[in-house]
């Protein structure tokens, strides 16, 4: 007769006391002396978070913890301080749109999303060479604002 063994299967519960990760950036606070929500980023060694409190439920804390640390990500891309790789251009860039590049049968976009490098091609000798650009860099719009939630290159934004 051979026995089987069970797995125990750990439950995601809140510790007794300190705090849990939810997502990235953003804890479940368990102390005696507070309890909520805490957003944290960190940028360049400054530190910034933030605690909401569960007064109207940990649904409504962790949303507003969410769209803090988001607004607070987006402050701080915007400084100049930043050097954000979306707004730096480097300098063997010669359409003038990071992500967009001339290969030698068509315009392509690339980019990163979740981990992976992605791209979109368009042939010039099917659709010319200045509409092959245009649809490079409408997909290259397209992918920044499906992942960061913005455009934010402003060549990009005035071709749309």
């Amino acid at each position: 007769m051979s026995t089987i063994k069970q797995a125990k299967v750990k439950e995601n519960k809140p510790s007794e006391k300190g705090s849990t990760p939810v997502e990235r950036g953003i804890y479940r606070v368990n102390y005696p002396s507070h309890k909520g929500i805490r957003a944290y980023l960190k940028f360049k060694g400054t530190e910034y978070q933030k605690v909401f409190a569960l007064n109207g439920g940990e649904r409504k804390a962790l949303a507003k913890a969410r769209k803090w640390r988001k607004e607070k990500l987006r402050e701080i891309q915007d400084l100049p301080e930043a050097n954000n790789p979306l707004k730096r251009m480097q300098s063997n860039n010669t359409s003038g749109i990071t992500g967009v590049r001339r290969g030698k049968t068509a315009w392509s976009a690339t980019w990163v999303e979740d981990g992976k490098q992605m791209h979109r091609s368009f042939a010039v000798e099917k659709h010319g060479e200045d509409e092959a650009f245009k649809l490079a860099c409408q997909a290259r719009a397209e992918a920044e604002k499906r992942i960061y939630g913005q455009v934010f290159q402003a060549a990009l934004k005035s071709e749309r």
